[in-house]
C-alpha cells in the first residue's frame, strides 16, 4: 500500500467514525485538507470545491437522503458504473466519503 493510499484510508476511517479531521494528511496541500474539514464539519460549498479539485471530469450524480442517512454518489461518466456510495450523518460528510473512496480506488488503478 502506498503512503497517499494509507493516508487517505486513514482520513477515510476518520470521516465514516464521526470524528475530527483537523490536520489530517492524504490529500496533499492545506487548501485541500481545509475544503476536507470543512466538509467534514457540513459544508457543501467545500465538497463541491474539493470534488472540483481532485476529482476533475467526474460528477457527483446523486445527494439524497434515504431513509435517515445521507448518500452521495461520483461517476467518471455520465451514466456510467456507479464508482462510489456511501451514507453519512450529512450531506456534506457523505460527499466528502465518495470522494475520498473515490481517490483510494484511483490509487488500485
Amino acid at each position: 500500500m502506498t503512503d497517499r493510499k494509507k493516508a487517505l484510508t486513514d482520513l477515510l476511517e476518520k470521516v465514516e467514525a464521526g470524528g475530527d479531521v483537523y490536520g489530517f494528511g492524504g490529500l496533499g496541500t492545506p487548501l485541500l485538507r481545509g475544503y476536507a474539514e470543512s466538509a467534514c464539519n457540513g459544508s457543501l460549498d467545500s465538497a463541491k470545491a474539493l470534488h472540483e479539485a481532485v476529482l476533475p471530469g467526474w460528477i457527483l450524480t446523486y445527494l439524497g437522503q434515504y431513509p435517515y442517512d445521507w448518500k452521495a454518489a461520483v461517476f467518471k461518466e455520465p451514466y456510467g458504473p456507479r464508482k462510489e456510495h456511501t451514507c453519512a450523518g450529512n450531506p456534506a460528510r457523505a460527499w466528502l466519503i465518495a470522494i475520498l473512496k473515490a481517490l483510494i480506488a484511483k490509487e488500485d488503478a
